[in-house]
């Protein structure tokens, strides 16, 4: 993930955190056949027929995703300082990211490939699905070096997914959410958005 504006010390320890976990996730590793590992993707990033099925799809070409959440939502999850837009260093696509003492939350919004390019485990991470997310099938990605981050992937449409992450800073554990439920209370905020009319 992009670098981040100096911020007060924690912006600098969860930047390092997620820049970690960018970098980790995106590099190549062989596919394990083993439990759990399956041919979900395709060169184009597209979903498969074995797939869950979306209830339709939720496009998001050219979206900034500083504007993808309201303020009463970023205050019920704690935050209130203005999000910091970057670039995703993976994907290329953007993204923003919002710090609280001892939290960060991240939206990046992919509109180049799906979801499958994480589901079938060619990325190093750990991919798990999780219940769809208002009908809308989602998985989560984990390392186990960095249990305090998350990120929780939706499958919005065919060649793009939506990606919502939680960080929690050591120490801070008790006062924030388990970052996989952080992430995917995130996920389910954008996700509503995305479907109210009119947008």
């Amino acid at each position: 993930m992009a670098p981040r504006r100096a911020l007060p010390l924690v912006l600098a320890l969860l930047a390092s955190v997620l820049a970690a976990c960018a970098t980790e996730q995106g590099t190549p590793r062989p596919v394990d056949k083993g439990a759990g590992a399956s041919d979900a993707g395709t060169s184009t990033g597209t979903s498969t027929t074995s797939a869950p099925t979306r209830p339709r799809e939720l496009r998001f070409n050219g979206a900034d995703p500083c504007t993808m959440l309201t303020q009463q939502q970023l205050q019920a999850l704690g935050f209130t300082r203005p999000g910091s837009a970057g670039t995703d260093d993976l994907t290329g696509a953007p993204t923003c990211t919002w710090v609280v003492n001892g939290s960060a939350i991240q939206v990046i919004p992919v509109a180049t490939e799906g979801i499958a390019f994480w589901a079938d485990g060619k990325r190093l991470g750990r991919p798990t699905p999780i219940d769809p997310i208002l009908g809308f099938p989602a998985i989560t990605v984990t390392l186990p070096a960095r249990p305090l981050n998350c990120d929780v992937m939706v499958d919005t449409a065919d060649g793009q997914h939506l990606t919502a992450t939680s960080t929690v800073v050591p120490g801070f554990e008790e006062r924030f959410p388990e970052p996989c439920e952080g992430a995917r209370m995130l996920a389910q905020d954008l996700v509503e958005n995305l479907l109210r009319p009119g947008r």
